[in-house]
Order: structure tokens, then sequence, then C-alpha cells
């Protein structure tokens, strides 16, 4: 069950995902606890747990603020994500069973759909699932551990990417190329698809967020 500080997390982040708080736009602590209707306790733990994710700032003398944009973070969390998931898979794929497939084929395909494309966080969630199912049989805790984090700070910039663009227009690989890569476990073929996808994210970025 979750707990009130979960649910003033859920609802902050969800506040700058959908740019109601955009990037730099103070996060005044008494206006905040009026907004969501929770005290000050539970709404700082909130905030700090967001500082964690890269989602909130916090400067001496000024508090916290939304998190700014920088396109140098965003290439680093493609770079490590890369790198990451590139690990996943080489570990995971030859030890895969047809139902573990049949799993990460069924999520792909959800990933695709209106209500979990059009949402970041619902999309970073399905993701992070995705990598649980692949690694479940590795036992490589650490790794699925370090993806999980890497995914909660790629969830803020992928919702800013989103705000702003069409992601289905970049110019990458299509969904097809990289299942039909999965489906015949090609551990290579996956992860150049996956690198293509990331550098056409990268540069998105450098498009929109020149600074």
């Amino acid at each position: 069950m979750s707990t009130l500080v979960d649910k003033i997390v859920q609802a902050i982040r969800g506040d700058i995902y959908n740019g109601t708080l955009p990037p730099g736009s103070p996060l005044k602590q008494v206006e905040l606890a009026n907004r969501y209707g929770v005290s000050p306790i539970p709404l700082r733990e909130a905030l700090q747990r967001l500082q964690v994710e890269g989602v909130v700032e916090y400067f001496a003398y000024r508090g916290a603020i939304v998190a700014r944009i920088r396109l140098a973070e965003a290439q680093d969390v493609a770079d490590i994500r890369h790198a990451l998931e590139s690990l996943a898979y080489r570990a995971a794929i030859p030890l895969l069973d047809a139902e573990q497939l049949d799993r990460l084929l069924t999520i792909n395909g959800a990933l695709d759909t209106p209500e979990t494309f059009g949402h970041a966080e619902v999309f970073l969630e399905s993701v992070s699932e995705f990598y649980s199912v692949l690694l479940s049989k590795a036992d490589r805790p650490l790794l699925l551990e370090m993806i999980h984090t890497n995914l909660k700070r790629a969830s803020r910039y992928y919702a800013e990417l989103r705000r702003h663009t069409n992601w289905r227009s970049l110019e990458s690989p299509s969904p097809a190329a990289y299942l039909s890569a999965l489906n015949g476990r090609d551990v290579e073929g996956v992860i150049q698809v996956m690198g293509m996808r990331h550098a056409a994210y990268v540069g998105a970025f450098v498009q929109y967020f020149p600074n």
C-alpha cells in the first residue's frame, strides 16, 4: 500500500511531467502543502526523494526548484542506460525460456499503446517491468537495481521530450526491428537497435534543448 509520502511524490512528479511545474520553477513548501492538502513533514520527505531521482534541485538560501533540463545530463542518462541494458541483454538473453520471451514481447507490445506511450511515468514503469522479467533468471540483482535507478532519472527527460515533440517521428528503428531481434534471441541485434534508439533520443534533445 502506498504511503502518504509515496502519494505526494507521485502527485508532484506528475505535475512536473505534465508541465504544470516547469523546469526551474520554485517549489515553495507552504504553497505545495496547500496545493496537495498535506503537512510540511511528509512534503519535505517527498521533495528529498525527488531530489535523489534528479527531478528536484536544492540551493542554499533559495530552497527547492524543479530540476532544469541539461543536455549533458540527457546524454549521460542515455549512454549509461545503453551500457547497463547491453550488459543485461548479454547476461539474460541466452537464459530466456519461452515463457519469459512471450512475456517480454507482450510488455513491448503494450509500450506502443496510447494508454502507455502517452504517459511518461506509466511508460517507464513498463520498461522497468521489462528488465525485471528479462533478468529474472540471470542472478544480476545489482545490475537490475542500477537499471531501475537510471530509468527514474530517464523518465523526467522522457516526459519533457514527449511534451515538446512527437516521439514517434524520431528517426530511429521501428519497434518491429527491435521485436524481431528479441524474438530471434539476437543479442547483438537487440543491442544495435537500442543504441540507435538512444542516439535518436539524444539527437532530439540537441534539437529542442540545445543549451
